[in-house]
């Protein structure tokens, strides 16, 4: 994308205030997707990029209300696992009556600083899916979902931001309103943060370059 837009206005959230945040809106944050310009099948191509197998386990941080998880479970079958990691009660009780509702036994779910992630199993892959820009403190987080991941697997961020181009500089007071209600930061990069434990870092970019999806593999 090259260079980066202006940060003046942007100040990131703590997780305290980030949680309250999505509590307040868990139980219509769907009906907000709209705001954010989501590509028709985002979340469909980054699931097909973790490259998952029936009989995987994978790992999604950040799984909010579920929007992915029928996704993940058709993956990887009756035989394979899903987990999901949220810090925020309410989204994560959305998803919860959804596995209840679905009849999903392997669909296990976390309520947790994903900080502070546990795994009885390593994951044969990850998924951050909206939810890399509204994580406070980045790094920690992926270092800990990098660790679980066994070799030969694929961490895969799908996400969207303010583009280093004329579009993200017509776009930021809108970005940065949005990232008020939908607390997140506009001005991530992943790519470069996934560059430091991996490379090459595969990148796609869609809709004016607003959308992405981020993947490596684990050697």
């Amino acid at each position: 994308m090259g260079g980066r837009v202006s940060q003046s206005s942007f100040v990131r959230q703590p997780l305290p205030r980030v949680v309250a945040g999505y509590n307040r809106m868990a139980r219509w944050y769907r009906l907000g997707e709209p705001a954010i310009l989501l590509p028709p099948g985002m979340r469909r191509k980054a699931v097909r990029r973790l490259g998952l197998k029936p009989g995987d386990t994978v790992l999604e941080v950040g799984c909010g209300t579920g929007r992915n998880l029928a996704l993940l479970a058709d993956a990887v079958g009756a035989g394979g696992v899903v987990i999901g990691v949220d810090a925020t009660p309410g989204m994560l009780a959305q998803a919860q009556r959804l596995v209840e509702r679905r009849g999903w036994p392997n669909v296990r779910l976390q309520n947790r600083d994903a900080k502070e992630l546990e795994l009885d199993r390593p994951a044969d892959a990850v998924l951050f899916s909206y939810s890399y820009s509204v994580l406070p403190e980045r790094e920690p987080v992926l270092d800990k979902a990098w660790e679980a991941l066994r070799p030969g697997g694929r961490l895969v961020v799908v996400d969207a931001g303010l583009p280093a181009n004329r579009v993200g500089r017509l776009l930021t007071p809108i970005g940065e309103a949005l990232a008020k209600v939908f607390p997140g930061d506009p001005y991530s990069r992943p790519w470069d943060d996934l560059a430091r434990l991996a490379r090459p870092v595969e990148t796609e970019r869609f809709l004016l370059d607003i959308h992405f999806i981020c993947a490596i593999s684990k050697t």
